[in-house]
């Protein structure tokens, strides 16, 4: 499986293969990162174009940002690199670029860490990376695992799209107790638990640490019944740690923190201090927790072996997640069912891990 992706001509080569002139489509962070990447292999952008309601006269990496009709008169047919997050309507974007005759990437940089899944990574990682497949539960997992690692390597936004790769992973809310949802944002996933597992649970922990998520949070009028909010951060210890506050989805733990932030272990909070520990039982764990995911699960190995807890994780934050957190979980108990889910985005967000015992279909 990595022989095969490995075959597969890199991002560079295929943007420096269009011979045309390189835009950066975007600002922000994004593109920031993108024309650094660039930069390393000898890539030098001509320009920053953006979608027309984005252009106000501004300029960006000291060019002034273009709409796409006055890049086509001044370049003609281009390069676009894409340096934002997208939902599912970036085909559409996509699409009307190549309609206009432009060859169109979107790198596959990390979100955190300084580490990128290149050809290089991937071989440091084959041997994980294989297990990993091995250890995958169906098709669809297996596939979407394949795609965004060649989606990494290429920047081809073609090369996401894995039938049935969003569907829902049933077995996941199907255990009753204490979900704990790590990284709840404004509720929206606490919503969905809630909805998915047909109210069957005791209590939902929705944990998030952000002030101004907190307050959406607590004041969303479609929460479901018994949600328990707690503004503090889940890791691998319990105390004060730095923050960035007031980044909406993005707010994290230790990269460039304007502050801190009461964190706590998903053991510590629930009562599972030892192996031995009797608390009321954890069911599921959700965790979108920034860069921070494995921590996450660090600081809940108890509650995992007592609890015998289904697990969703996210697995896109950092370049080695895709491997690092299915072998984590699977050295926690090898009797999980492991599949990987994708949620339409570009770049490759938004994927997740599912850890199922499907041997316990309810209760404890």
């Amino acid at each position: 499986m990595i022989n095969e992706l490995l075959e597969l001509t890199p991002f560079p080569e295929r943007v420096k293969n269009t011979r045309l002139p390189v835009l950066l489509y975007g600002t922000g962070d994004g593109a920031e990162k993108a024309n650094a990447y660039l930069a390393s292999f000898g890539i030098k952008p001509a320009g920053v174009v953006a979608s027309d309601g984005f252009v106000r006269g501004q300029n960006f990496l000291g060019r002034r940002v273009a709409r796409v009709s006055e890049a086509e008169e001044e370049f003609g047919r281009f390069c676009a690199v894409i340096c934002f997050g997208m939902g599912g309507e970036y085909g559409e974007l996509v699409a009307a670029l190549r309609a206009r005759g432009h060859s169109v990437f979107a790198p596959g940089l990390p979100l955190f860490g300084e580490e990128i899944c290149d050809a290089e990574f991937l071989r440091g990682h084959a041997a994980e990376a294989e297990r990993v497949f091995s250890l995958l539960a169906d098709d669809i997992s297996r596939g979407v695992f394949k795609a965004v690692l060649a989606y990494c390597l290429t920047g081809e936004p073609d090369m996401l799209e894995v039938p049935g790769a969003d569907s829902e992973v049933a077995g996941f809310f199907a255990r009753g107790g204490r979900h704990i949802d790590v990284g709840a944002y404004d509720g929206d996933t606490a919503i969905e638990f809630a909805r998915e597992s047909g109210g069957n649970y005791t209590e939902i922990i929705a944990f998030e640490p952000d002030r101004i998520n907190f307050r959406k949070l607590k004041s969303n009028p479609r929460l479901p019944p018994r949600v328990v909010a707690v503004n503090m951060l889940c890791g691998d210890k319990c105390g004060k740690v730095p923050f960035r506050q007031g980044e909406g989805r993005g707010s994290r733990a230790e990269d460039e923190p304007n502050g801190f932030a009461e964190c706590v272990t998903v053991d510590a909070f629930c009562g599972f201090t030892h192996v031995d520990s009797k608390a009321p039982p954890v069911g599921s764990i959700k965790i979108d927790a920034e860069g921070m995911d494995a921590r996450v699960l660090y600081g809940a190995a108890n509650t995992l072996w007592c609890c015998k807890s289904n697990v969703r994780a996210a697995v896109y934050h950092r370049a080695g997640d895709i491997f690092s957190i299915p072998l984590l979980l699977h050295r926690y108990d090898f009797r999980y069912k492991l599949y990987l889910r994708k949620k339409p985005c570009l770049p490759a967000w938004d994927v997740f891990l599912y850890a199922v015992r499907e041997d316990i279909q309810s209760g404890f």
